[in-house]
């Protein structure tokens, strides 16, 4: 399964989210949205999201960084192999960065 987290430079959540799955182990692709627009469109577009970091573990979704959230990912998640209908579906919140994301697309609609 891929774990993919979006990311921003200067975001201390997105630190800290990123030395936590670091020290548990646990393998996943950094997402700047800084430096990559598609990423930014992702977060936004597919994800519904403006907050950073923003975590995407199989259904497993989990906006800024909240370390009591972070310790119950499924202990699953340090075996990459999984796919990602063996985890159970769960939409987490927690508040971090919420940086000003310019919007794609016309609007004065805010998120």
């Amino acid at each position: 399964m891929r774990i993919h987290l979006y990311t921003e430079p200067n975001c201390s959540a997105c630190t800290e989210a990123k030395s936590f799955l670091q020290s548990c182990g646990i393998t996943f692709e950094e997402r700047n949205v800084r430096q990559d627009p598609e990423f930014l469109r992702i977060l936004q577009d597919e994800l519904d999201s403006c907050t950073l970091p923003t975590l995407v573990a199989g259904d497993t979704i989990i906006t800024g960084f909240d370390r009591g959230e972070y310790q119950r990912l499924p202990v699953a998640l340090r075996n990459t192999n999984l796919r990602s209908d063996e985890l159970e579906p769960e939409r987490k919140k927690s508040a971090a960065c919420r940086p000003d994301f310019p919007k794609n697309s016309g609007g004065s609609e805010e998120r």
